[in-house]
């Protein structure tokens, strides 16, 4: 395909923000090499961008960086400090973009935007909800990933188990669905939760 044809194609589907190389493959009818070659001399030109292998973004209906994070490491969603801000949880506003996911700790700076990513154990990956094909931690399973990250792993932070929740409003939590989540965790999660001396959540520990 000419480039007059591919922008004519890529304004024809707003609605897609993301195109998998099996997505255009099937769209436009290429073979898997001559379209190789076209999308890579196209992301070279800068007509179009790569944020991850395989993946290409719409130059007429960019991705948001949150559905750029889902492809960059998959499976995978927002928690921690970004996803406690987007629940108001956590008052200071976040740049980069923390996540959970299955496979090896990655981070990536692309486009504008730093991707963290953080793993977590196979039995541990849920309490997220989806919209817009973006994964976001419920708040309460985002503040238990927070813990168990930065305090039970130590992944990022030194602090006192109380200092590192200072900045939290855990009022806003749903206690009921913290101590459910919570006991999913385990032992070491409920023994986290005892040492952080919060009113808000000693509920949570049967204080």
């Amino acid at each position: 395909m000419r480039i007059d044809a591919w922008l004519s194609f890529f304004r024809s589907h707003p609605e897609k923000r993301l195109f998998s190389f099996t997505d255009l493959q099937n769209l436009v009818g290429e073979t898997a090499g001559s379209l190789s070659v076209q999308l890579s001399r196209m992301t070279t030109s800068g007509i179009i961008r790569r944020p991850a292998k395989g993946w290409y973004e719409n130059p007429f209906s960019p991705p948001t960086t949150e559905e750029v994070a889902m492809v960059l490491r998959y499976p995978s969603y927002l928690s921690l400090e970004y996803a406690l801000s987007a629940h108001g949880i956590l008052s200071q506003a976040v740049q980069t973009l923390t996540l959970v996911t299955v496979k090896l700790p990655y981070t990536v700076r692309t486009h504008g935007a730093i991707y963290e990513y953080h793993q977590i154990r196979k039995s541990l990956f849920w309490g997220y909800t989806t919209h817009d094909r973006v994964n976001m931690a419920d708040p309460e399973k985002a503040f238990l990933d927070f813990l168990y990250i930065r305090l039970i792993h130590g992944r990022g932070d030194s602090r006192s188990p109380h200092d590192v929740t200072n900045d939290l409003r855990l009022e806003g939590l749903d206690i009921n669905r913290l101590r459910q989540y919570a006991t999913v965790f385990g032992p070491t999660m409920m023994k986290a939760l005892s040492q952080l001396r919060r009113p808000e959540i000693e509920k949570t520990t049967g204080k």
